[in-house]
């Protein structure tokens, strides 16, 4: 039985911090995406809370997009900040990008992420058309 197919986008932060951005289940129809979060492809983290978020979504639509999935294929999201009072701003953006469609979720307030400056990542489970 196949193992999980490794995800490579080709952009350059993924493979300086070494992880693959999304595993493909084939058998069990499931997709599980790293964190992403607001950083260009090279890395840089983008400024401001709005701008992070937006980022932080753009980078999942890309990779959704990718494997031939989009929002409404997100089963399962998990979303980490690092102050609550900040999720009115990243709730409103979170919102524009899943529309009517309404995944299984859940908030968690981190101390940090894994750069500093970074306030906010996303995680997900898709599930795939096949």
């Amino acid at each position: 039985m196949a193992g999980p197919r490794l995800i490579d986008t080709g952009k350059p932060v993924d493979r300086k911090y070494g992880y693959a951005p999304a595993a493909v289940v084939e058998r069990a129809g499931l997709v599980f995406i790293s964190g992403m979060v607001g950083w260009d492809a090279d890395g840089h983290v983008v400024e401001g809370v709005e701008a992070q978020a937006e980022q932080a979504f753009r980078n999942l639509a890309d990779l959704l997009a990718q494997l031939g999935l989009a929002a409404d294929d997100v089963v399962m999201e998990t979303e980490y900040v690092t102050d609550m009072a900040l999720y009115p701003v990243i709730g409103r953006v979170r919102n524009a990008f899943f529309g009517a469609h309404r995944p299984a979720a859940t908030l968690v307030e981190v101390k940090g992420l894994f750069r500093p400056g970074l306030v906010f990542e996303i995680q997900a489970i898709a599930a795939t058309r096949g």
